[in-house]
Formats: C-alpha cells, sequence, structure tokens
C-alpha cells in the first residue's frame, strides 16, 4: 500500500510540475504578445508624430506664402495706381510708387 501511495504522490507531483510548466509558457506566450503589441503601439505613436511634424510643415509654408503674398501682391509684385488712373508695378510697393512720379504721383483712395 505504501509503494501504491507514494507512487500517486510521485505521480501527481509530476502531473502538477507539467500543469506549472505549461501555465508560465502560457505566461510567456502572453508576456510576450504584449510585448508585441506594446512595439506596435509605439511604431504606431512614431508614425503618427511624424504625420503631425508633416501638417506642420505644410501649414507653416502656407502661412508663410499667404503674409509674402500680403507684402508683394499676388504675383510677386507691388502694385500702384497713379492720379491719370494708370497702374504700375515693381518689386515693392515703394518702387511701384517710384513708377508714379511722372504720372501725377500715386493716386489717394
Amino acid at each position: 500500500m505504501r509503494k501504491l501511495i507514494s507512487g500517486w504522490v510521485i505521480a501527481l507531483s509530476l502531473g502538477a510540475g507539467m500543469v506549472m510548466a505549461a501555465g508560465q509558457s502560457g505566461a510567456k506566450e502572453e508576456a510576450k504578445k504584449a510585448g508585441q503589441a506594446a512595439k506596435e503601439a509605439a511604431k504606431d505613436a512614431g508614425d503618427a508624430a511624424k504625420h503631425v511634424g508633416k501638417a506642420t510643415t505644410k501649414a507653416t509654408k502656407n502661412g508663410a506664402k499667404k503674409v509674402k503674398r500680403a507684402i508683394t501682391g499676388k504675383a510677386g509684385k507691388a502694385h500702384a495706381t497713379c492720379v491719370d488712373g494708370t497702374r504700375r508695378t515693381g518689386k515693392t510697393k515703394t518702387a511701384a510708387a517710384a513708377k508714379c512720379a511722372g504720372h501725377g504721383g500715386v493716386a489717394r483712395k
């Protein structure tokens, strides 16, 4: 009887050891999956940051173009209307106004 009981104890302890080993390998697999998910989340966050940077760059460029056009005119040229009704262009407003000197000066609005 003693041999039978000790045989059962050994069998049960080996079985429990295998169950624990299986449980540990399952935990290892879950930890590995969690690590992969974290890695992909970090990659997605990096991609999102890259796209935000690109959008910011585009917005800055567009804003700079609008400011430039407001100062220099739409085609990169400034315009001045002379007293006699002619319209003169130049790179800057001052240059355009200087061309109105022979036409009575710049007309007031």
